[in-house]
């Protein structure tokens, strides 16, 4: 939640004031701005927020005129965003410690994520250019399974950064235990035994559409070719059909 508590006319104003309206900010990308007091208190207000802090105007300013008496002090002209963000960090420590952490936190939490990608994108071009091995089940070589490969190995990823902890990770790298099918284990459930009679009883509802209870055995296997198609189609695994003959 991000709330300006400084209007941009006063944030100018007061750079202005203190010599600061030519300071460049440089960004990751190369790309170059004005150096704007405003920004940091977003930056900071959405810090605090997320461990349920809320800054008051005159902490606001404390660390708005720390970060400023800091590039005045070392005479900068440009400042690269990695440096705005210690200097932030280093006023937040003044003030509150635990929102200094958080703002840590959040930097250190995109800057893992900005790796998790790279190693993505990886495996990507490994899987477009030279094919996957890992499991024989697959043929590699075909455009649909490049896909679906590419979009298993984003998921394996965020699994692992999401949902398994420290402990897990350190056990899997070690050998100690193997997690397996993690690049399923997000949106979709695992093995499971359907009961089709039970399902085509009285009719049933699936993508949308109702399906009348058969009436033959020719159309009870038409309609079991649908469910387990589409059963299959929502987990990982094995997909047993469980068929009760009258």
């Amino acid at each position: 939640m991000s709330k300006k508590i400084i209007s941009q006319k006063d944030a100018k104003e007061i750079a202005r004031k203190n010599n600061l309206a030519n300071v460049i900010i440089v960004k990751k990308d190369g790309t170059r701005e004005p150096f704007d007091g405003n920004k940091i208190i977003i930056a900071v207000g959405k810090s605090a927020s997320r461990i349920l802090v809320k800054f008051t105007k005159e902490e606001e300013r404390a660390i708005v005129d720390h970060v400023e008496s800091e590039i005045k002090k070392r005479g900068l002209k440009e400042v690269p965003i990695a440096m705005m963000h210690s200097m932030v960090e280093a006023a937040l420590v003044s003030i509150n410690e635990e929102v200094a952490k958080s703002y840590r936190d959040y930097r250190n939490y995109k800057q893992s994520f900005v790796h998790m990608m790279d190693d993505v994108y990886t495996k990507s071009q490994s899987i477009r250019y030279i094919g996957d091995k890992e499991n024989a089940n697959t043929d590699s070589a075909l455009v649909a399974t490049k896909r679906s490969l590419i979009f298993n190995e984003l998921n394996k990823n965020l699994y692992r950064k999401f949902f398994m902890n420290r402990e897990e990770l350190q056990a899997c790298k070690q050998g100690y235990i193997y997690v397996h099918d993690q690049s399923a284990r997000l949106d979709t459930i695992n093995c499971c035994l359907c009961n089709v009679g039970a399902v085509m009883k009285g009719g049933f509802e699936m993508g949308n559409v109702w399906y009348n209870e058969p009436k033959t055995l020719d159309t009870a296997f038409d309609v079991l070719g649908d469910v387990i198609l589409s059963t299959a189609a929502q987990q990982y695994g094995y997909l047993l059909a469980v068929v009760k003959l009258a």
